[in-house]
């Protein structure tokens, strides 16, 4: 795994996840975050089964969200290979959905999830999840 920070959008795998959702998003100004989801689960990014233990879908979820939450905070992408986006549509269910596992991977539940393990300790990469859901809790 190739990382340079405490986001998963900061690493080899977020970077995947984002230019998997740049070719999703192309000649499209908005989409539906629940299709957004099932198109990273035909992709492979994310498990049919949400409490599947397995690092790239668990970097796959956190990086997602991390998009996400930038969209809420500033009403549009930060990255400019989502430039033409406009807007995130989403229903709470989605919300939650992506809240959940988020949170699975910070509370590490089933014990041996990787990536918790990787940052375990890190009070910034704490900060960083517990923040993620904040302000996905915030929405719902």
């Amino acid at each position: 795994m190739g990382s340079w920070g405490t986001a998963s959008l900061e690493s080899d795998e977020g970077l995947d996840v984002l230019d998997a959702l740049s070719k999703f998003a192309v000649d499209r100004q908005s989409f539906k975050l629940k299709e957004l989801l099932a198109h990273y689960r035909e992709l492979g990014f994310l498990a049919e089964d949400p409490e599947e233990e397995d690092f790239l879908y668990d970097n796959s979820a956190i990086a997602l969200a991390e998009i996400v939450c930038a969209y809420i905070e500033n009403g549009k992408t930060q990255y400019e290979a989502l430039s033409g986006l406009k807007e995130i549509v989403w229903e709470t269910e989605d919300l939650l959905e992506l809240k959940q596992l988020v949170q699975q991977v910070l509370d590490n539940k089933g014990g041996e999830r990787e990536l918790y393990e990787l940052w375990e300790g890190n009070q910034d990469w704490i900060n960083h999840m517990e923040n993620v859901v904040r302000i996905l809790s915030e929405q719902v």
